[in-house]
């Protein structure tokens, strides 16, 4: 029988502390064991309604990672733990609103639903579903039916993504982060009122996943209009026909993808499956493709916001934002080229395929590395505006300073000299008659106006004149 995977990564609020696992490797790993009996728990208490066992929540980061003796086996990853921060698995019964009482007849074929929490906002979600012969049987409007399925799946995808997230990942993470009240190994949950908020449990994207076995009727049609969009690049000929020929087990290229199942094995994708590598290939690069692709989303964001930005506040708001988004690219780029060292060859050797055909360092990698760049020029720019602003709004102040300063200090010798002038016996506390104060007494108070006028002309002119030669 046909079958039909569907992955899709979901935005999620959760980003582990930077560096948590290195610093303090043995507290991050007591951390997440402690809290397998909490979970447990919350998940048989968010199941208590629904029929049946309650969902399966394993957390997967309970070991101390090494970086010693690795590399113990060639058929397997050589990585301590793996890179999902924990796992799910749930029936349609755990999804109520989604799966109870429906007569799609692709819902109705669901057969397993599990998720994985990855870190830096993501989540993927899966799900198996045997294809009703509805779907595939050969006939004219062939086409049409597997376009419905298509729409079907992705419309499954989203849905389900929403409830899985609100119903179950949610409280989870509320739960951890209760537990982790230092926030040493979790960031804070993001605030109800950041924009960005709102898309959390937003599927980014809906794969289709078609596990086809070559001997069922209309097996050919069905391949070829399945992957009718697909293009590979190192063959004229059509996938399709590789596919058909044996030369071509499997094409996971862009969004529609297809198994060619030979062995009778079905979609699983179990340890020891002869898919599963491709599989973990696949779940890798939508991750670091996903996470990648929300970043560089943000950066444009901050970019569009920066040419509007004028108050202090702002500026220091979108420092803050490009300082964490700069930092978490960082650690997405490392983090997959450290990972790829331990990776099974075959499963390393089939994500670079994949995110070379994604062209993920052109479309995404150099992007963001450019748009962190042009962000930081941009701010630096705008701060730089400001405290020239800030320092000319100083030096008017200065200027209004000196100026006043010029004819009080005119004024106060003025009267002083005059009242020596007219009072003898004060000047018994000076070693002599002051000839300036006696010549600035005499002077009439239009001339000392009129002299402290000019003079303050005089150093307005000379503030302009540097004021242009240091903009210059």
């Amino acid at each position: 029988m046909t079958q039909l995977r569907i992955l899709a990564p979901v935005l999620v609020d959760y980003y582990a502390v930077p560096g948590a696992t290195l610093r303090n490797p043995v507290g991050y790993a007591k951390f997440w064991s402690g809290q397998q009996p909490t979970v447990d728990e919350l998940m048989a208490r968010l199941a208590a309604d629904l029929p049946g066992a309650p969902p399966v929540v394993t957390l997967e980061h309970t070991r101390v990672a090494s970086s010693l003796n690795l590399y113990r086996t060639i058929s397997d990853h050589a990585a301590e733990r793996p890179l999902q921060v924990l796992t799910g698995a749930l029936s349609p019964a755990h999804l109520p609103d989604e799966f109870a009482g429906t007569t799609d007849p692709l819902k109705l074929g669901v057969t397993e639903i599990s998720f994985r929490l990855y870190d830096h906002g993501l989540m993927l979600l899966e799900l198996l579903a045997d294809v009703p012969p509805s779907f595939t049987r050969p006939g004219p409007d062939l086409p049409t039916r597997l376009d419905d399925l298509q729409a079907r799946a992705v419309a499954l995808g989203e849905h389900a993504a929403r409830e899985t997230v609100r119903r179950y990942l949610t409280p989870v993470l509320d739960a951890l982060r209760r537990a982790d009240r230092d926030e040493q190994i979790i960031e804070p949950a993001t605030p109800a009122d950041d924009p960005v908020s709102v898309d959390f449990g937003e599927a980014l994207w809906v794969t289709r996943s078609l596990v086809v076995v070559p001997s069922e009727p209309g097996a050919d049609q069905v391949v070829r209009h399945w992957v009718k969009d697909v293009v590979v690049t190192d063959d004229e000929r059509p996938p399709a026909e590789r596919l058909l020929n044996g030369e071509l087990d499997h094409l996971v290229r862009w969004l529609n993808y297809l198994f060619m199942d030979r062995t009778g094995a079905g979609g699983r994708m179990r340890r020891g499956d002869p898919f599963r590598d491709q599989w973990e290939a696949l779940r890798y690069a939508q991750v670091y493709y996903g996470v990648l692709d929300r970043i560089d989303t943000r950066l444009s964001k901050i970019l569009a916001d920066s040419a509007a930005a004028d108050s202090r506040w702002e500026l220091e708001r979108l420092k803050g934002d490009l300082m964490r988004l700069s930092q978490r690219a960082e650690l997405i780029i490392m983090e997959r080229r450290d990972l790829a060292k331990y990776l099974k060859r075959a499963v390393r050797r089939e994500m670079d395929a994949i995110l070379a055909f994604w062209d993920y360092e052109k479309l995404l990698e150099e992007p963001v590395r450019f748009k962190i760049e042009t962000c930081d020029r941009r701010l630096a720019e705008l701060a730089a505006r400001r405290t020239a602003r800030s320092a000319m709004f100083t030096d008017l102040i200065l200027l209004g300073i000196g100026v006043t300063s010029i004819l009080g200090t005119a004024l106060a010798l003025t009267e002083f000299g005059r009242s020596i002038a007219s009072d003898p016996d004060s000047t018994v506390y000076d070693l002599g008659r002051s000839s300036i104060v006696e010549w600035v007494a005499a002077q009439p108070a239009d001339a000392i106006l009129l002299a402290s006028g000019m003079t303050s002309v005089l150093m307005v002119v000379l503030y302009l004149f540097f004021r242009r030669d240091h903009s210059t």
